[in-house]
Parts: C-alpha cells; structure tokens; sequence
C-alpha cells in the first residue's frame, strides 16, 4: 500500500503541473512563489525520497511536516480561495483536494512510526510556514505581480489584519500539527496487534 500510496501522490503533482504548463496563460512558475505549490513539490520530492530510501519514510517529523503543509495548503484554498483563483480546474483539485487526501491516508495508513513524534516537533512544522511568510511579505507582495495571498498582502488588506491573518495562521498551523500528531499515534495503536 506504501509504495501504491507514493506513486499515486508523485503522479498526482506531477499532473498537476503539466496541466497548468500547458493550459494556463502564464504556466507554472509563478505559481511556484506559492505555499501550495511549494508544499506539493516538497511532498512529491519526499514521497519519491521515500520509496528511494525506506529510512526517510521512518521519520516521523519530518513525514508529519509534509503531510501539515499539503494538508493546510488544501484547507485554506478550499475555505478561502476559490473565489480567487480558476476554482475546482483539474489542478486545483489534484493539489488541494486530492493531494491532502492522498497524504493523509498514507499518514494514518503506512506504517508504525507516526506514534514517534515528539511533543516540540508540531512547533518545529512552523519553520517553513514563517520563512515562507517573510518571503512572502519582503519579496513575493512586492515583485509587481500580484501578492500570492491577499490575506498575506497589506496593500489590499491593511497590516492590522495581515497581523491578525498571521497570527490565526499561526495557531492554525500548530493546532493541526497536535491533531495530525494525535491521529498518527492513534492510527498506529488500531492499527496495532492486540
């Protein structure tokens, strides 16, 4: 099931992309300034890792951190971005509706080492949410395009609530990291022989 798991979520990006390359106006690479498309390479390069080398699939910190991004990047499209972008396209759908799917079935379903994740490491998740931000806020709002996210653009939303985006994204990110911590322990105590 891993390995079916792996592939299906490396081809499922990989779609994705092409379809965008080759039937969007502007392609792919602007797209790649942002979060979701970033987690979804990130996931594709780690899942491909992971069938390479058995060993990455046995970190547990750094698996959950995959499966946060991609997880999140779906929920906040579907919640709040819809409306602003080509809607439920084959694409989007394959990034933020298949993609979490795909990450959390392999994330409660393979393996026993989801259990191993310590108390800190959902805290730790948030390094790159934070780094991306700053990219975003100092480079990506400013680049003459358009921001990535306009929750995350003071010029259409103010810096009072950039702030406050920013700080419920903050404690969106983490309290996910403690849920999808929790439902990897637990899937590995079911999922246990008794």
């Amino acid at each position: 099931m891993s390995r079916v798991l792996r592939v299906a979520i490396m081809v499922v990006v990989l779609a994705a992309l092409v379809l965008v390359e080759t039937t969007s106006r502007t392609g792919v690479l602007w797209r790649l300034t942002t979060f979701t498309y970033q987690v979804n390479v990130l996931a594709a390069a780690y899942y491909l890792w992971a069938l390479v080398c058995p060993r990455a699939a046995a970190r547990p910190g750094l698996r959950g951190a995959v499966v946060l991004y991609v997880v999140v990047a779906g929920l906040v499209w579907n919640l709040f971005l819809t409306g602003m972008s080509m809607g439920y396209s084959p694409a989007n759908v394959l990034l933020h509706v298949v993609m979490p799917v795909l990450a959390l079935a392999d994330w409660l379903l393979v393996g026993r080492t989801q259990g191993g994740v310590r108390w800190w490491q959902p805290l730790a998740w948030l390094a790159y949410p934070v780094v991306y931000l700053g990219l975003a806020l100092l480079v990506l709002n400013e680049a003459g395009r358009r921001a990535p996210y306009y929750f995350l653009d003071p010029g259409s939303v103010g810096g009072a609530a950039v702030a406050g985006n920013v700080a419920l994204l903050a404690l969106a990110f983490a309290g996910l990291g403690y849920v999808i911590s929790g439902l990897g322990r637990a899937s590995v105590a079911v999922r246990s022989p008794v």
